[in-house]
């Protein structure tokens, strides 16, 4: 694994010396040597605390962490991803594209009617072509968050692993879950109220310190009752059984709403259908689960797909068409997103019309250009696209 994430630091690297910008040698080196406490946790799992379960679990989220810090090193490298004129820092890239393909392809004679030495078109050394050097220090390195977070977060798992191997710790949890679930209802209320835009305490979306004990609370009260729930009339549990549980599950789902934000919406479903399935084993149960969550998705999915992909199916955009009007603006923009983040809808398209007519209010010049004609403001249509929403994504 960590050889693979060496080969990508260095692609990472050569793509960007390609687009006119050099990347961090010492922010590449940082997120590697993050791997060592790592190491360290899996040796003090497996001697210290003779942990001989299964690794699946743990693998497979240090593989996620690994992409993780691979993107997040892929787009904070990318001047055009916090510069203020993202256009400008794109021509730039799109410049350095340019220039590699004239030195590289051109004869000598058509580069001196450019102004450019008489050199043999030939592939260039990457350590030839002009580039924005890094400033990125080791300062900035030891100081930054994304040093400090992840070994704070592997501490945390360390603390975490030492509690949960206490049966009295565990015993605990499952007799207060449905108090912690409530409980933690509190904070996340506070961060709704308080958060801007979605964010909240900074860059945090309100419902990250709200996740585990959520997850935690279904799982306690999952334990508690998972052979209630197996006493069912054609796969339904009773009422007194699931009522509870379906109170519980609602709960997170009230802030994503205030907030409009799907994509958390859907990972509090995927996290309780996943540990429903685990505590509940009956196949009618689990057939009667499965199908009325793919039915709501389908639902949603039928409602959020963008108008063009609904024309290609026979009716269905009449079909669609109550369904979308229910659903908030956002996530008909994830799901544009999601699907073809690369092309922008049109400026009078109802959920991008308000954040296209701010931007354009907000600076006279962009006004101005898309005023001109249609493919302008086409043009600055894609610029307003890509600076507010599609950058990362994309």
């Amino acid at each position: 694994m960590v050889a693979f994430e060496i080969a990508g630091y260095v692609s990472i690297h050569r793509a960007g010396l390609l687009r006119g910008y050099e990347t961090s040698t010492i922010g590449a080196v940082r997120d590697l040597l993050v791997f060592l406490p790592l190491l360290a946790l899996v040796i003090w799992l497996s001697r210290s605390m003779r942990f001989a379960g299964n690794w699946i679990l743990f693998t497979t989220a240090i593989l996620l962490f690994s992409i993780g810090m691979l993107v997040q090193y892929r787009l904070y490298s990318d001047p055009e991803y916090n510069a203020r004129n993202k256009a400008a820092a794109r021509e730039e890239k799109m410049d350095a594209l340019r220039t590699r393909y004239i030195m590289e392809n051109y004869d000598p004679a058509k580069k001196q009617l450019m102004g450019l030495p008489p050199t043999p078109a030939q592939p260039l050394d990457l350590n030839q072509l002009p580039r924005r050097e890094s400033t990125y220090s080791l300062w900035n390195a030891l100081t930054s968050s994304y040093t400090w977070i992840p070994i704070l977060s592997f501490i945390t798992c360390a603390l975490a692993y030492s509690f949960c191997v206490r049966d009295g710790f565990l015993l605990w949890l499952q007799r207060n879950s449905f108090i912690i679930v409530l409980f933690t209802l509190l904070p996340l209320a506070a961060a709704v109220v308080t958060s801007s835009a979605g964010k909240t305490l900074g860059n945090m979306t309100p419902w990250e310190p709200a996740k585990i004990p959520f997850l935690v609370g279904f799982a306690g009260i999952l334990t508690a009752r998972y052979k209630d729930l197996a006493e069912t009339y054609w796969g339904i549990p009773r009422a007194r059984d699931v009522v509870p549980l379906l109170v519980m599950a609602m709960l997170p789902f009230v802030p994503f709403f205030a907030l409009k934000d799907f994509g958390q919406m859907l990972i509090f479903s995927g996290a309780y259908t996943t540990l429903y399935l685990v505590a509940v084993r009956r196949w009618p149960q689990l057939l009667l689960f499965v199908g009325s969550v793919l039915l709501v998705i389908s639902i949603l999915v039928v409602g959020a797909l963008p108008r063009d992909i609904q024309e290609e199916v026979p009716l269905l955009p009449t079909i669609a068409k109550p369904i979308q009007a229910m659903l908030p603006a956002r996530i008909q923009q994830r799901f544009h997103l999601w699907l073809d983040g690369f092309d922008p809808p049109s400026p009078e398209v109802s959920w991008w019309k308000k954040d296209y007519q701010e931007a354009v209010n907000k600076d006279p010049n962009l006004k101005d250009l898309a005023e001109q004609s249609p493919a302008m403001q086409k043009s600055v249509n894609v610029d307003v696209w890509f600076d507010k929403l599609a950058f990362q994504p994309a």
